[in-house]
This record gives structure tokens, C-alpha cells and sequence, in this order.
């Protein structure tokens, strides 16, 4: 559900995905945060266009990844619910081809399909299971959110203004979020410091 507070990551095919993912975090915005709250695919052409619907997102990944010139967004449905999406990028351009969001949603119904059967192998804890999403989650949301936590009470804040914080922070030095709170979590009052 990454247009939550809760955002977890369950999975990235590689580092430039899962940079993608860190930045729709720190930013707050995205392709994918549009896509899972409003359950309709998202389509960007061109990553080196700012994009008016998220015009900081756009900076930042032409800034941080040049090299991502297109994006995909598809709602992970189950039923009615919304569970996330499944983003896609490439690295030249992108554009949209007539049945192309039916493809994409077609093939994000079945990563729902392939969710839900992970899903019940993690909860009957089959020792076969071949992927278990737990430590990606804690590393790159869990952590933020207990180092937020962690400065809320440091600075006497709310803990949604200490993931703002968090947020600018990581954002106005390069720093991706996981490797901030891991530092915070270390020493909150070295928040202080930086």
C-alpha cells in the first residue's frame, strides 16, 4: 500500500528498481503512490519530462537516475481491494501501444494471485517457500518508521513531522532513507548534528 504510512516493499528486480521505490517513499509521492489510491494504471512516457502530477519525484529521478527514461504503474487488485502495484521502468523511451494498461493489468492480477499464495505459505511457515519479503520490508520501511519513532521522541514532535523530517533530510542530501535511519537509530540526538 505504498499511499500509506505503512508502505512496505515486498520486492525490486534490481538496484535502480529499488531506488525507484526509495525515492516514491521519500518524496511521498509517485506513479505508484497515485496508482495503488486511486487502483487505475499509470503511464510516464518520458522521465526527463517533469511530470506536473509530481513535479519533485521527477526531479529527483532525473537527477538520481538518469538512466530511468519511462515508467509503469499497475494496481495489484484483489477483488475490489487495492493491495499496491507493481511498477515497471525502463531505460529508453516508452510509448503507450494500443492494449498495452489491459497487459498490465492482466499480469498484475496475477502477481495478486501469486501474493496470496506466498501469503499462505507464510502464514502455514512452509519451509519451502522460496521468498520471503519480511527482511526487504523491515530494512527499507520498518526501519524508517522505528527512526522516526526514535526522533519524535527526540525532538518532542509528532512522529508524522519526524518522517517529514526524515524525509527532507534524506532527500536534501542524497541519502537514501534506509541508510538515514539506520544513523538516527544509532543516535537520535546526532540529528542534531547533521
Amino acid at each position: 500500500m505504498p499511499h500509506t504510512a505503512t508502505a512496505q516493499l515486498l520486492c525490486a528486480s534490481d538496484d535502480t528498481a529499488l531506488r525507484l521505490e526509495e525515492l516514491q517513499f521519500e518524496v511521498g509521492r509517485g506513479p505508484g503512490i497515485a496508482c495503488a489510491a486511486d487502483g487505475q494504471p499509470v503511464v510516464v512516457g518520458d522521465c526527463r519530462q517533469v511530470d506536473p502530477r509530481w513535479p519533485v519525484f521527477s526531479t529527483v529521478v532525473g537527477e538520481q537516475l538518469p538512466q530511468v527514461r519511462a515508467l509503469r504503474a499497475f494496481p495489484v487488485v484483489r477483488g475490489c481491494e487495492v493491495l499496491g502495484c507493481v511498477l515497471l521502468y525502463r531505460t529508453c523511451l516508452w510509448p503507450a501501444r494500443p492494449g498495452e494498461v489491459e497487459q498490465g493489468r492482466l499480469a498484475a492480477r496475477a502477481v495478486a494471485r501469486l501474493l496470496e499464495d506466498m501469503d499462505s505459505a507464510l502464514r502455514a511457515e512452509d519451509p519451502s517457500r522460496l521468498w520471503d519479503p519480511r527482511r526487504m520490508i523491515d530494512a527499507h520501511w520498518g526501519s524508517t518508521h522505528r527512526a522516526a519513532g526514535m526522533l519524535a521522541e527526540h525532538l518532542g514532535l509528532p512522529v508524522s513531522d519526524a518522517l517529514l523530517l526524515i524525509r527532507a533530510r534524506a532527500l536534501s542530501t542524497n541519502t537514501p532513507l534506509p541508510r538515514l535511519a539506520d544513523t538516527i537509530a544509532r543516535d537520535p540526538a546526532g540529528w542534531d548534528e547533521g
